[in-house]
């Protein structure tokens, strides 16, 4: 259903932006760059819809490569035990299409010290997207929606390869707040 949408709508701006290139053209004197001229307005018309998704897209993949990178020691992380301090996720400001960075911090469990770091990214898609909710969770039509550096330590088994044993995050006592970085 989701693709027959995107389907319609896609027709339907062809049309309109057919129509926008055919009225703008025809005020135009009778000359041989009239139909040049009205393809130039078809091309540049026709990605307007998604020329946030477009943008945000190249923002969204300069950002990936700023955080394409994990930080760790290696000869000071072995033989730690670590567990995963949770951060908030938080919005990128200033880009075309909505952002989001979650920060992966990995503390020492018995001196709170920061062994491993890296951050991960999620975007959404662009306003068109947004506002026909042509796509389930508002995934980029454009390009990929989300990127983490290589090799990022998703499970036990990755830390034991970086000789770092990984626990289950102690327990809070009410009202007390981890302020590890």
């Amino acid at each position: 259903m989701t693709g027959l949408l995107l389907l319609v709508v896609m027709v339907v701006w062809l049309v309109v932006v057919n129509w926008i290139g055919k009225f703008v053209t025809t005020k135009l004197p009778e000359r041989w760059w009239r139909t040049p001229a009205r393809v130039l307005i078809l091309v540049a018309l026709l990605p307007l819809p998604l020329v946030d998704e477009i943008i945000g897209g190249r923002q969204f993949e300069q950002l990936c490569k700023e955080n394409s990178t994990i930080q760790v020691d290696r000869v000071k992380a072995v033989g730690k035990t670590v567990y995963l301090n949770s951060l908030p996720e938080t919005n990128v400001q200033g880009t075309w299409v909505p952002i989001s960075v979650h920060y992966w911090r990995f503390v020492d469990a018995t001196t709170g010290e920061l062994v491993v770091s890296y951050n991960t990214l999620r975007a959404t898609g662009g306003r068109l997207i947004r506002a026909l909710g042509i796509s389930e969770g508002n995934v980029p039509l454009t390009f990929k929606s989300s990127c983490e550096p290589k090799g990022s330590p998703a499970s036990i088994e990755a830390f034991e390869n970086f000789g770092i044993t990984y626990i289950e995050p102690p327990i809070k006592k009410n009202g007390e707040k981890n302020d590890n970085n």
